[in-house]
């Protein structure tokens, strides 16, 4: 398990990560919300990903480094084998004065209409019930569960692409 103050620089390197390799995204120039995500055949920049691991080994010890750079690709694997594509979302962040008045809605529209464009499955994962039901009210669908050290557990997530479309498999 990571401490406050580790979550908090673990949270800071992803989001610069994010940022530099140019898949971090506003909901407005107002900044309500954040998100940030690709599509799995798109290649990831090698440069910002070498500079967060370097961040992480350099700013964590090496065992919370370890914890948060494990991640629901593999889970993605299994649940979406059969799948040449799909999009995936890595971060969704909602500012607490925000929040309740349907940002999320507002954060999930470019992935899910992306998804719908190029009829993929836009896929993510979460920790906590609450947040499942949340996803769920977006238009997700709960489609795997992976138990994970300290009786954690990750949920993956899938949009349901509205009828006619694909679904979660």
């Amino acid at each position: 398990m990571l401490t406050e103050e580790q979550t908090v620089k673990a949270f800071e390197i992803m989001t610069d990560y994010f940022y530099r390799a140019g898949v971090l995204y506003s909901t407005s120039e107002t900044g309500e919300g954040y998100l940030a995500y690709w599509e799995k055949k798109t290649k990831p920049a090698v440069c910002p990903a070498l500079h967060m691991v370097k961040r992480f080994l350099c700013e964590l010890p090496l065992k919370a480094s370890l914890a948060v750079m494990q991640n629901g690709g593999e889970q993605y694997a299994k649940i979406f084998k059969k799948e040449q594509n799909y999009i995936a979302v890595s971060m969704v962040v909602v500012l607490r004065e925000f929040q309740g008045k349907g940002f999320m809605h507002r954060v999930l529209e470019q992935p899910f209409a992306e998804a719908e464009k190029k009829n993929i499955p836009c896929v993510l994962d979460t920790d906590t019930l609450l947040k499942v039901r949340k996803y769920i009210c977006c238009g997700m669908k709960l489609c795997g569960e992976k138990k994970l050290k300290h009786g954690i557990s990750l949920y993956t997530m899938s949009y349901n692409v509205p009828a006619g479309k694909r679904g979660c498999i």
